[in-house]
Formats: C-alpha cells, structure tokens, sequence
C-alpha cells in the first residue's frame, strides 16, 4: 500500500488515526506488482476471506485493461495418495469461468442478439482462424465446454486437464480479443441452431419470465427475414459495446501455483478491449413503489396461469420485490424463504401433510415440497414458493392457497420470536461454511465469477454462504411488505388438463411457442380481500429454538490414531467396531445394520420390512428436520438383510439424534396409524416404486438372476403381488414383532473416543432391547450352486410397450476369496477392454450394457450383458459365446509385459476407490467390510500384493475351468421384448388402464441343445441344487 507523503510543515501535516487496520486500508491506492513484462502488471485486491477448513489459496487480481480474475490453487491436491499424475482417467481437471455483464436485457432491435453472439466466441478468432474451433478443441482433450445466458449476464465456462490449460486459456481469450464475426460464421451457425436459443431454464422458469419480465424478452421468435449482412453488422455492434474487459470477471481453478496462474491469465486476457463505457441503466429514475415499477413487474393485479404441462401436478406463487442495499449482507428475502420453507412443527407443510395427504405429495423425504426459488438481477429479487399436489382432482385448491396466506400473515406480525430464529439461521449458515465440503471445480467457479460482478473482493466466496449476525428487523419487514396477495402471480401446474377447482373467471387464452396453453385468471376481489385479512391458523407456529445446532467443536486428542476399525464390544446380540478420527473434523459417523429373520420369512414380509421404512422416516420427518437444518444427515433404509440406519453430523448433538430414533423405534407400535399404513401402500403400489423397477428389462433380468442365485429372494414381481393384499392389522403385528430377533452392528468413527463411543451405543441398545437372532437367519443368506454345463430362463418383457430384448449371461466360478476376486478383477479389466474393441468392429446389432465380476453372498462370478431390439436372444447368446472364444485367444497370446500395463492399470482403479481420501467414502468402506462380515480392512494393501503376484498362466488356467473347461457352469437369462404387432394391441388397451396383477411369463425355446437346463419354474429348477455353506470372511 502507497502511504500519503508527509509534508515537512508539521501544521499542515495530515494525520490518520488508525483504529481499525482493515478500514484504514479500504481508502488506500494499491501498487502494482510487477511482472517480468511491464504489460502484464496486474493490481491486487483484497483476499477474499475462506473456510478455515479450506485448504485452497486465493488470489485476485485486475489487469491494466480492467478485467478482474480470482485465481484459486489447489495445488495441495498433488500430494494426495490418490492423485497420479499418469492417470488421465478421472484426473481433476482445471476449470475457468468467465461471466460478460450482459445478457438478453441489452439486445438490440433484433431480437436473440445476446443469445447468438456467445457461439462467436466458440467458432474462429483471427489467431485460431484455421483448424478446430474452441469447442472442439477442448472436447478432443477430454474436457468439455458451455455457456448459459440470462437477464444481464453470459457466463462460458470451460473444464480441461491441467497440461493443457494454458493453450485452453489463449484459444478461450482470443474469442474476447478478436472474434471472427463473418457473414460465412452466421450463415453456418443460423442453420445449426435453426432458431435463436432461450434462456436456458426450464419450462416454468420460462412461464415466469413471460408473466413477469416486460422489460426482458423472454419470447423465441424467428429471424427468417433478417439479412446476413444487417445481423453480422448488428452482432459487431453488440460485442464493440458490451463484450469489454472492465464488464467481464473471471474465476479459475487448478492444481498450480498462484504465481503460475496469475502469468496464465494476465498473459492470456490482457488484450481484451475495454471501451470503458458504463453498463446499461434498466431501471428508470423512479422507485420501485411507484405504480410505473409496480406495473412492469407485478401486472399490478393478482392474476392466475392455468398451464398444461408434462411434469406433475403443482401450485406456485410468485412475487418480486426490490434489491435492497447491500442484499447480500444482511440476506432478509432468504431469511423468509427459509421460514416458509421450514418443514418442522408449526410450519406450513406441516399442516398441509396433516390435514390434505391426499393432495399433498407424501414421497420420502419431501412429504410437501414447500420450496422458495430466488433469482436476483439488479432490478429485482423473485420469491417462489411451490407446493407439489398429489390429487388428481385437486379439490383442495382453494384450502391451500387459504393456509399459504394465513402463514406469510403470521410472518408479518411482530413476535420477539424471530430474533431466535435469526441466530438460528446464522449459525447455520456460519458453521455450514466452516465445515463446507469441496464443491465441483466447474460449479465452483462458475458461481463465482458470476458472483464477482455483485460483491466486494473480500466478500466473493462468503456473500453467498454468510449472512450479518446484526438482526435487522426492519430489512425483514420491508421485503414482507411486497409479499402480498395483490401482487403474487399463482401459476397451476397440471400433468393433464381438468378444470380448476377454484371460482374464477377466465380474461385471456394464450397459446406460446410451445404449444402449450397458458389460461390467464382474474383472482376474484373477494378473494384478496379474504387472502389480506386471514388470521394465521392455530396450527402454525414460528420454527421453535432449534436443539441441534453445535457450538462444541473441539477435537479429540488421541494418542494412537487408528487406521482401520477394532471391535470393541461383541455378545449374542450385537457388536460394536470403533475407528478414530481421521481427518480431524468435530464430527462423527454412526452405522447400524439390524439382521432381521422377518424379511426371508414371506414376500408379504418383504413388503412390510420396506413400509416400516417408509413410515418410520415419515414419523421422524418433523421431529428430526430441524437436526437436518443444522447439518446432520441420517438415513433409513432396507437391504438384503434387514434394515440400514446412517447418522453423521457434528460429534455434540450427535447421541440426542441416535437417541431420538432409537426411541422411536420403540414406540413406532403406538404411533403407525391406519392413514399412514395406507399412505406409504399407495406410494408402493404407485408406478414410482415396485412396478417401475420390473417394467425396465434391465432391472428385471437382474431382479430374475438374483432370485435364482439366493436361496431366498423375492422379486419385485413377487411383492407387487404381496402388496395388494396386505392389510393394517398385518403390519401392526410386524411392527410389534420387529425387535423380537435382532443381530446390531454398529460402526462409529470420527471425532469421538472409544469409550464415549461405547456408552451412547449401549444406551442405544438398551432402549431397543431387542431379543436375540436364531442361527437359522444366517442359513437364509446362501447362494445355489449352479449345476454343470447351461441354464436357460426365457422371459417375456413385462412392458407390453417395450421392444428392447437383453440377455445376461452369469458363469459362476467359486467360493470368493482374495486371490480369486483380485484375479477375476483382472481378468474383468482386459475383458471390458477387449470387449468394446470387438463390439466396434462388429454391426451395430446390440449394445454391451455391463461386464462385471459379481459377489453374491460370498460366491464369486461374472457377467456379461448386451440388449438390443434388433435380433433374437439366441443370436445374442452366440455372440456373447463367441466373444469368449475370441478373449481366449487373447489370454492364449497374452505376454507378461501386456499383463503388466493392464495390473498397473487396476492398481490405479484400486487407488481411486480405497484412497480417496472422502470422509464419508471412507467410513462406508470399513461399513462394507462390516455388513459383508468379511473384515478386510486393509483390502487395499492385500489386493495390490496379490495383483501383483498374478501370472499370465494364471488368467488362462482360471478362464479355461470356469468358461470353456469341465467347471463350466452358466446361467443365460434372456427377456424378449414384444414385437410391434403387440404393441399396436397394447396401444389400443392403453386408453383404459386398470391395476393389473402382473407375472413371470417364461417362453418355451425348442433351439436349446439336449442336456440344458431350461427354467420354466425358478422354484422347482432349485428345488434339488446344491447350497452353498455360509461364508464370513474371505481366504
């Protein structure tokens, strides 16, 4: 910093008292640090302030021309184990974003300017006017590029591997320097995009720009009668005014040095034009709350849309209020979007899932999606709040706007309650940026650029993430002001068109370039009138003082840190594994698997082990959102062998969680009510659930293969059936018996100390009190032994309106151990290579879905599975054969050194999934170790020692036993689709669906050879095959 000469007359000396250093330095010019070409001198600016868990640098810089860049090195990345610097496959790539303060506000007479001018900067540039254009550049190099336009910005962003960044950046800059605007380049691109793009945002957002942005025009029109000459003349015009270095900011990432991007970028970006000229003015000199404004972005009166869309059923209402000062500090239009789409007791979406959960979505973890959509530009901010309906009548309507409006007037009345609230929020936010997880390079910067043109240096990473902790009451009220009933704009949804439940009158039909209707509604008087004065309901509250917010954050310290899990308590019941705290982070992670014998037990069972799932996060919804606010996470769940529970969050607040569930479960018997029972069968019998998975063929082929496989499997075929025929009484008596047989395990690992840890899982346990697991549970769990030679099981595709056939063929090898799995893992990685060689060279008859090696309780195999609509099943089973007989060739002509690039090649696999250095990737791998109950948890170093044993000799010893020796033992399973004639029947049925009671329907093949095994009963082809004894560890 240049400090003020001091004059040698001491009168007239001007003194400055510093009494807070950063103020001090606000007012102060700030030397240019030299680079070693005078033209790439560059200003520094404030630091923007970070995580403190943020191990990224930051630097931000303005060049002589006035374009301001955020350089951000994570250059620290490069000594993480799983970074290898020879491995390009899913190597972290640089990325840059670079945002132009303009967007479709500013087009010209011709309409979609802003929107056709971003693909200049792709095509040629005086320097790059031959070869490859910028695009394709960057996509030949394994990254990918993109641009998005809105109201008053235009945003490119591009990602590439680090060693070719640099070329990246000058083509890239070069678009912004000298951009070949030619008559021949717009030609060209008119017929590529046909019509000038839209903004790009879905259909609503769309819908919504159009009733509310006059001043934007949102609209698709054709330039069909626009001259090429006049539209090149038009497209200079636009980038000499608006496309300058003093309107753009830049934000990139990489693994380099500061100094080393800093000389990228000013080097790259430093001959960008900058004519100086100020940004458009769009708003008039008058205030927002003259009727001038008003008019513009409200219509003045309430009004509604009636559109017909394909995308479910929904209500939304919308209004724009101004930008306050300094928006981003204080945030009060995110405090009340954070109320009201606060989804505790008391909220809004709380009464509407009790007292409408026939029209109110009930899915899993929304129940009501009460979400508010904020936009922003420098004219005004949108406040959406959606309620996604269920009914298809809809009959509710009225009662639901009624109840939207009674909780936005209980907003609006003073209660010293919202100060509590306002801590709340702020401390969520504080600590959420603290902890902040790394987010996507491209994500990351693009937000950020984008950003730069709104905030302060110091203020670019947190004006997002942070708010004041000053309340400012009177910040709020002013934004509650504009949310009222005469200015919202309410849009419904429907998927399919029904008259509106509501008593209104239709004043315009408009059909838009979609061809969709949009019926404009006059909201009656009456209406607003009621909407203005509603009481707030009884049932709604302010969210209360939230229990779960940390203010401990402590580590642990810890003598011996732990690199993989111990057992520290196991009896007949339970056990329980304890791993230190890594990563030093105040927080921790809680897993239990409860092995239950009821889910083997019946497909009814089955059934219900998923539905106490469901209800049981139904019942904790409301009592747990607020710990979801404060950043906890927990998730329930069925698998294979009962029911899954996963909390994590901040070590303090954790055991009052785990608590909090545990309880529940206990008492779940006096709380599941018939409506709720009744509630999660609907959504189970919905088309989203058991229905959707075996009407796609490839999750039915593997729903068939696995119940084939296990000795007890039930399809979804299977518990679609079960489900329309269970009742209340049944599930009351399975959720009483739940905890009569249980097996516990448990991991918990982070910032927490064994025997801390020790105590809240007992605790836990003892509340459950389950009884006891009989051995016979675990004898459930095996795998057949298919017998020598082929097995056939033929299927019709259930979706009578799919034509696509596929085949899965399974060749089962043995008992898993870790030699055999780390040499069929290699054998799977020259396989998968080999195979997509061989299919390219093939006719495009069918497409290679999977190769996979598979574990199925312990039982080693692999498959290979290819679908087409185009040839018989049979024909894909011979190809699958002979692609085989061609990979044994392969092995046969397989030299040592090949062998080697393809190990080195897994090792690298294996880095990239055992050592990525995720806290939560890494706990769930020791969990894996668990619930498999194979307790490898150095399975990393055991599998690279023993791929690096394996011997070309033993890859064809192993291939010639299993596939084409004596131990052949092959499972193909084919599911044929349904050939157009069928289809057109189907289509004529289609117009009246009704609940169907739907089956395995298995098809007869008279090609297959004498001796095969053809499955007509998967039952009875398992009535007489060999199990498996039950493996717990590997060999």
């Amino acid at each position: 910093y240049k400090l003020e000469d001091l004059s040698d007359d001491q009168e007239n000396t001007k003194v400055h008292r510093i009494t807070n250093i950063e103020n001090y330095k606000k007012g102060l010019y700030t030397y240019s640090r030299r680079s070693e070409d005078d033209q790439h001198q560059v200003q520094y600016l404030e630091t923007p302030v970070k995580s403190e868990n943020d191990k990224k640098d930051y630097r931000v810089i303005r060049l002589r021309n006035d374009l301001t860049a955020l350089l951000i090195s994570d250059i620290y990345l490069k000594t993480d184990a799983f970074q290898d610097e020879d491995d390009e496959r899913d190597e972290k790539k640089a990325a840059c974003g670079l945002c132009v303060g303009v967007g479709c506000f500013s087009d010209t007479d011709i309409q979609g300017v802003a929107n056709l001018f971003k693909h200049m900067v792709f095509m040629r540039s005086e320097k790059y006017s031959e070869g490859t254009n910028f695009k394709t550049f960057i996509e030949k190099r394994g990254g990918f590029v993109d641009v998005s336009t809105d109201s008053e910005q235009t945003t490119f962003y591009f990602a590439i591997q680090e060693k070719y960044l640099f070329p990246a950046l000058d083509h890239f800059a070069q678009g912004f320097i000298k951009p070949l605007v030619t008559k021949d380049i717009i030609t060209r691109e008119r017929k590529n995009i046909c019509e000038y793009e839209l903004v790009p945002c879905d259909e609503k957002e769309q819908l919504f720009s159009a009733q509310t942005d006059s001043v934007n025009k949102y609209t698709r029109e054709s330039f069909s009668n626009v001259d090429d000459n006049k539209l090149c003349k038009e497209l200079n015009k636009f980038r000499n005014r608006y496309y300058n270095a003093h309107r753009m900011t830049l934000a990139i990432q990489a693994r380099l040095s500061l100094s080393t991007l800093e000389k990228f970028v000013t080097k790259c970006f430093v001959d960008v034009p900058n004519n100086t000229l100020s940004p458009d003015d769009y708003v008039p000199s008058v205030s927002f709350d003259t009727p001038q404004i008003e008019k513009v972005l409200t219509k003045t009166k309430s009004h509604i849309s009636h559109v017909i869309f394909q995308q479910g059923d929904e209500v939304e209402i919308t209004w724009t209020m101004p930008v306050p000062p300094d928006f981003f500090i204080n945030k009060p239009h995110e405090y009340i979007a954070w109320i009201i789409r606060h989804r505790g007791k008391g909220s809004l979406t709380s009464y509407l899932r009790k007292k409408m959960p026939s029209c109110i979505d009930l899915c899993d973890n929304v129940q009501c999606d009460s979400e508010t959509f904020l936009r922003c530009n420098c004219i005004y901010i949108m406040l959406k709040l959606t309620v996604v309906l269920f009914s298809e009548k809809q009959e509710h309507l009225k009662e639901i706007l009624d109840a939207i409006f009674s909780f936005i007037n209980l907003l609006k009345k003073d209660d010293p309650h919202k100060r509590i609230i306002y801590y709340d929020f702020y401390k969520i936010m504080e600590y959420n940026f603290r902890f902040i997880n790394e987010e996507d390079s491209v994500h990351y910067v693009v937000n950020l650029c984008k950003g730069m043109h709104f905030y302060p240096p110091r203020d670019y990473i947190t004006a997002n993430e942070l708010i004041c902790i000053e309340y400012n009451p009177e910040d709020i009220q002013k934004c509650l002001n504009y949310v009222k009933p005469e200015t919202a704009i309410i849009t419904i949804l429907q998927e399919k068109s029904r008259p509106l439940t509501l008593d209104c009158n239709e004043i315009q039909t408009h059909v838009n370039w979609d061809e969709k209707e949009r019926i404009y509604i006059e909201v009656p008087k009456e209406y607003i009138e009621q909407w203005e004065s509603i009481e707030p309901l009884p049932n709604f509250h302010l969210p209360l003082k939230n229990v779960f917010i940390a203010s401990d954050f402590s580590l642990i310290s810890s003598e011996k840190i732990l690199k993989y899990p111990v057992e520290i308590y196991n009896d007949h019941k339970s056990e329980i594994w304890y791993c230190s705290d890594l990563f030093r982070l105040p927080k921790c992670y809680m897993n239990f698997q409860f092995i239950s014998p009821l889910g083997f037990q019946s497909p009814k069972n089955a059934v219900f082990m998923e539905m106490y799932c469901r209800a049981l996060n139904l019942l904790l919804f409301e009592e747990l959102y607020p710990a979801v606010v404060a950043g906890f996470e927990y998730y329930i769940y069925t698998n294979d062998k009962g029911i899954i529970i996963k909390i994590n969050g901040f070590t303090e607040k954790l055991p009052h969680l785990l608590i909090t569930i545990a309880k529940y479960i206990v008492d779940y018997p006096a709380r599941v009510t018939n409506s709720l029972f009744e509630s999660c069968k609907v959504q189970l019998l919905d088309k989203e659930f058991y229905s959707k998975a075996f009407m796609n063929p490839h999750a039915l082929i593997n729903d068939v293969k696995l119940s084939i496989l296990n000795l007890v499997y039930y399809t979804y075929v299977d518990k679609h059936t079960a489900l329309s025929n269970v009742n209340f009484e049944e599930f009351q008596r399975f959720v009483k018996s739940f905890t009569d047989q249980l097996y516990i395990q448990c991991l918990v690992q982070g910032n927490i100390m064994p025997d801390d840890a020790f105590v809240i899982i007992r605790e836990c346990l003892e509340i459950i009190n389950c009884g006891p697991l009989l051995n016979s549970t675990v004898q459930q769990m095996r795998v057949m032994q298919i017998p020598l030679g082929i097995s056939y099981c033929k299927l019709k595709n259930i979706d009578k309106m799919n034509t696509t056939s596929i085949v899965t063929n399974y060749y089962q090898v043995d008992v898993a151990s870790l030699k055999l799995s780390v040499l069929l893992d290699l054998m799977m990685e020259i396989m998968f290579e080999k195979l997509h060689i061989w299919k390219i060279n093939k006719t495009k008859l069918f497409k290679v879905a999977s190769c996979d090696l598979e574990c199925i309780n312990g039982i080693l195999g692999y498959s290979i599975t290819i679908y087409t609509n185009k040839c018989t099943t049979n024909h894909m089973d011979e190809q699958i054969e002979a692609f085989l007989q061609l990979f044994n060739e392969v092995l046969r002509n397989l030299q040592e050194n090949d062998l080697d690039n393809f190990k080195a090649m897994l090792i690298i696999a294996k880095k990239h999934e055992y050592t990525d250095n995720v806290v939560k990737n890494v706990v769930n791998r020791n969990w894996s170790e668990i619930t498999k109950g194979t307790y490898v948890f150095d399975r990393y170093e055991r599998e690279v020692f023993a791929i690096n044993d394996i011997k070309v000799n033993d890859l064809k010893k192993c291939f010639a036993k299993n596939v084409i020796g004596s131990n052949l033992k092959k499972l193909s399973i084919h599911v044929v689709g349904n050939n157009s004639g069928e289809i057109a029947v189907e289509k004529e049925n289609i117009e009246n669906p009704k609940t169907e009671h739907f089956t395995l329907e298995y098809i007869s093949d008279d090609e297959q050879e004498i001796g095969d095994h053809h499955i007509d009963d998967i039952e009875s082809y398992k009535k007489y095959l060999y199990v498996y004894p039950f493996r717990t560890e590997d060999n």
